[in-house]
């Protein structure tokens, strides 16, 4: 063995490094720090053969464990942050908006006026409104930072949330780790990645994009769907010799096929399961509880997210949006033209269809008793500028803005950080996006400390380089 691993072999007490689900001993007392300096390059050259028998060691216990499950909406597009969770009812006209706010279920928290169902159950959720990233105004920052706790190039890419879960974690069933819905996000302004992609993980942790709106009558999955003409004997057949095929990669690439393998069988399941099919049916459901949700892509995508967490999946984004262009969303530049959101359309449709999902989700969680295991994140790329435009609309402004945590550990009824009187810049206690995504990985009880990810090269990496927001736990 190295020298370089002889130190912490010699120790009496280990710990566990966890790499992925892979899991190699780091003594007790050497910190993550100590680790990378002293004994990170020995690991990063573990042959393949090596770094096979780490992996059939697992990383999680899960009867010792306690693994949560995490349900994400990503608000596409960006509320204003003056006009919903951080108003300025003092401040000028042209900076305090056209909404009013109302008193919540927790003394002293406020929000708008738009959302009465939130601010009766104000006491689960803990709001962050110090939020703030330095790196551009564009939304495609923003969703890498708030997808991956990174921000990156095409040439550099850094793995979505959910791929980081199921590399940590792994399936509970035939259903996928990780599950996007309703669909990915397409075009948001400029052709740079949004961050909802496995990166160098592989594609055996690329997340199930569902591709249809649940929300439609006769709803399908996309991508449940076989090839036109293709029946279940051909279905079959082609999975046997992909079988042979990957047997025989199998003694030639070991590692590499492994990925291949997993994302064969990952489809091939989803396609023959009746167990996978019937998890994404809605019309089981009762009506009053769709109706509750809302009978809006937003609101059956929510209910479909509990649906599939019920059932095995780790980790599921709700896209409330694919898109800022020619829809109402929130991205209320009112200019007229193609980003023509404006302050009726926040009254009208996006704060009610939010108020209703949002709080839905938590009611619903909490009443099966998942709610306690389950970690919902209401997260968006970026705030909007504290003065309003001469068009009445508020632009893009990654200087502040509020993301807020419900479920799982998360103590609920609380403000974390402040803005100043205008909403311009975080006032105490700033808060980074890593920061924010930490808290997610660390809610659902991944320890930051003791689990890698193999990066490039196959040699071992931190995920994510912050500490979570201890307020939150």
């Amino acid at each position: 063995m190295a020298a370089g691993s002889r130190h912490y072999e010699n120790k009496g007490i280990l710990r566990m490094l966890n790499i992925g689900n892979e899991r190699a001993p780091l003594c007790s007392g050497i910190d993550r720090r100590s680790f990378l300096q002293a004994g990170g390059a020995t690991l990063g050259g573990l042959s393949l053969q090596q770094m096979d028998a780490l992996e059939a060691a697992g990383a999680v216990d899960q009867k010792k464990s306690k693994i949560k499950n995490c349900i994400t909406i990503f608000l596409v597009g960006s509320p204003g942050h003056v006009d919903t969770f951080d108003m300025k009812p003092e401040a000028p006209d042209d900076i305090r908006g056209k909404f009013k706010p109302i008193d919540t279920n927790v003394n002293g928290i406020q929000i708008c006026e738009h959302f009465p169902l939130m601010a009766r159950q104000m006491d689960k959720v803990a709001m962050i409104r110090s939020l703030h990233h330095k790196t551009g105004a564009s939304h495609e920052n923003g969703q890498r930072w708030m997808m991956t706790g990174h921000d990156f190039n095409a040439g550099n890419p850094q793995p979505y949330m959910g791929s980081i879960v199921s590399r940590v974690f792994g399936p509970q069933g035939n259903l996928p780790a990780s599950i996007v819905l309703p669909d990915k996000i397409g075009n948001t302004g400029t052709s740079t990645p949004h961050g909802q992609k496995s990166a160098y993980l592989g594609s055996a942790h690329e997340p199930f994009f569902l591709g249809g709106d649940p929300a439609n009558a006769g709803f399908k999955v996309a991508n449940l769907a076989p090839p036109a003409g293709q029946t279940e004997f051909r279905i079959n057949a082609r999975k046997e010799l992909l079988s042979q095929i990957d047997d025989l990669q199998r003694r030639t690439e070991t590692r590499t096929t492994k990925n291949f393998d997993t994302a064969y069988d990952r489809a091939f399941s989803l396609l023959t399961s009746p167990e996978t099919k019937t998890a994404f049916d809605l019309s089981t459901e009762d009506e009053k509880l769709r109706d509750r949700y809302g009978r809006n892509t937003l609101g059956q995508s929510c209910l479909m997210a509990r649906r599939l967490i019920e059932r095995g999946t780790r980790f599921v984004t709700v896209n409330h949006f694919d898109t800022v262009f020619n829809v109402t969303c929130w991205d209320m530049h009112a200019n007229g033209g193609n980003l023509n959101n404006t302050y009726l359309d926040y009254e009208n449709h996006l704060c009610p269809q939010f108020d209703w999902a949002f709080t839905a989700l938590l009611e619903d969680l909490e009443q099966r008793g998942m709610l306690e295991d389950t970690v919902i994140a209401v997260l968006s790329e970026f705030g909007r500028t504290p003065k309003i435009n001469n068009r009445g609309g508020r632009d893009h402004y990654p200087s502040a803005w509020t993301n807020f945590f419900a479920g799982g550990p998360i103590k609920g009824g609380q403000v974390i950080g402040s803005t100043d009187k205008i909403g311009a810049a975080p006032h105490d206690r700033p808060i980074l996006p890593p920061e924010v995504v930490a808290s997610v990985y660390t809610a659902m009880g991944i320890d930051l400390e003791t689990t890698m990810m193999p990066g490039p090269g196959s040699r071992p990496i931190r995920f994510i380089e912050a500490e979570p927001i201890e307020e939150l736990f």
